[in-house]
């Protein structure tokens, strides 16, 4: 038999049962294969889940997870409500203020111990 490169490939079992499954199977499918960096965040189950939901849409808009480019176009396209969504509420921040007297260097050590502050407590400073 001759080998034809533009013969049309039957696809395997495991392709057409793997179309059936779920995004979570796919993924723990995939885990090995992904960066460390990637591995040690997806431990994470909220990060985790905001995985799938994000792969879950993509899957729902038709996007075909072999293809880099379409994965790509549609995070550009769908970037500013995935920023939003992914966003943690911002937390207020009080400023510290020091109630006390400014202590100068060569200002008598607060802890009484005679010295000036630069040769006691503020020597590490």
């Amino acid at each position: 038999m001759i080998w034809n490169p533009f013969k049309k490939k039957d696809k395997p079992q495991e392709e057409t049962q793997e179309q059936s499954s779920s995004i979570a199977d796919k993924l723990e499918k995939e885990l090995d294969a992904l960066p460390a960096v990637f591995k040690a965040k997806l431990k994470d189950p909220a990060v985790k889940e905001r995985f799938m939901n994000i792969a879950r849409r993509m899957e729902a808009d038709g996007v075909n997870f072999k293809s880099i480019r379409q994965m790509k176009k549609w995070m550009k396209d769908h970037e500013q409500e995935l920023r939003a969504e992914g966003a943690p509420e911002q937390q207020h921040v009080e400023t510290v203020v020091h109630e006390g007297p400014r202590i100068g260097r060569n200002d008598p050590c607060p802890c009484g111990s005679g010295k000036k502050y630069k040769k006691c407590c503020g020597a590490g400073k």
